[in-house]
């Protein structure tokens, strides 16, 4: 059961191993994405791609979608990224061998943004977690976790990239050794247990009286979505990639440079940050040395 690009490397790694049978693929409705045509996930492409069975059910836990498994003698549900909650009839019946692929190092970061909350506090290493699905939020016992490196050139598209290839990985050993990781399954200590919470386009603004490695791990954070912005004479600039500058007693939300060999410098609190990739509304995305070979951004105010 899954959905989006992260789902994919999972799907794959299992579909190619000799041991394992997918018997059956379960995924999202196709949606309007390109030019508005409907199309379908990516893995339900990849399904279709590679003569599997697919689905893609409005809920999976009815008891028509529970027959359906039942039918084809099911013996583990393994979900990454899904988007449906699995609710009480589909965990009794599939009970401890629903395995789900988490992106943190839990009880860390549960919930619908791990990666994000993982970057955003400017963690050095993170897991790839596989755990059995229960009713609470990512509470499950854990079978096995791999640690993932985090370098200071990640951002929320390369750390997924590692966590979806490694936690491929970490999904296919759970099932291949199943009995003796539920044996030795780790409880999650739930009063260590982080939350994360949807991200919303408003938690990209930055507020450049903040310390320089918060703003540039917003800006990681939030690379693809909603994009990290500040405001510049009435517009919203995206950033996408930034760099931190030492300044002496800097001035806060101060322009210093805005020149194609020092790119755009903005005081913060502890310093500055480089801009090494900018975003003007309705335009394309450009590294910031190209940017400012033909466009102005003025230097030496304060922005808004």
């Amino acid at each position: 059961m899954g959905s989006p690009k992260f789902s994919l490397e999972t799907l794959d790694i299992l579909n190619k191993n000799e041991n394992i049978n997918v018997s059956l693929v379960v995924s999202g409705k196709d949606k309007k994405r390109n030019r508005n045509k409907f199309k379908p996930t990516v893995i339900k492409q990849y399904a279709l791609d590679n003569n599997l069975e697919v689905l893609t059910p409005d809920s999976v836990n009815t008891d028509e979608f529970i027959s359906i498994l039942k039918e084809k003698e099911i013996d583990f549900i393994v979900v990454v990224a899904f988007g449906q909650l699995i609710k009480e009839n589909l965990l009794k019946e599939f009970e401890n061998k629903i395995i789900n692929l988490h992106p943190s190092s839990l009880p860390k970061y549960r919930g619908p943004s791990p990666v994000q909350f993982t970057l955003l506090n400017g963690d050095k290493k993170t897991h790839a977690s596989a755990m059995l699905i229960e009713k609470g939020m990512d509470s499950g016992d854990i079978l096995y976790q791999k640690e993932v490196d985090i370098n200071d050139e990640d951002d929320f598209t390369s750390l997924s990239e590692k966590l979806s290839k490694i936690g491929s990985q970490t999904i296919l050993y759970s099932l291949l050794n199943y009995n003796d990781l539920i044996e030795k399954s780790i409880k999650q200590d739930d009063e260590n247990a982080t939350f994360t919470k949807k991200i919303s386009k408003d938690m990209g603004k930055i507020d450049f009286s903040n310390d320089k490695e918060d703003i540039i791990n917003k800006i990681r954070a939030f690379v693809e979505f909603p994009k990290a912005y500040f405001s510049y004479k009435r517009e919203n600039v995206k950033i996408l990639k930034a760099s931190p500058v030492q300044i002496e007693n800097p001035k806060i939300s101060f322009v210093y440079k805005a020149n194609k060999e020092d790119k755009i410098i903005i005081g913060c609190k502890n310093g500055g940050i480089k801009i090494e990739k900018i975003q003007f509304p309705g335009k394309k995305a450009m590294d910031t040395k190209s940017f400012l070979l033909g466009n102005d951004f003025e230097e030496g105010i304060y922005l808004e």
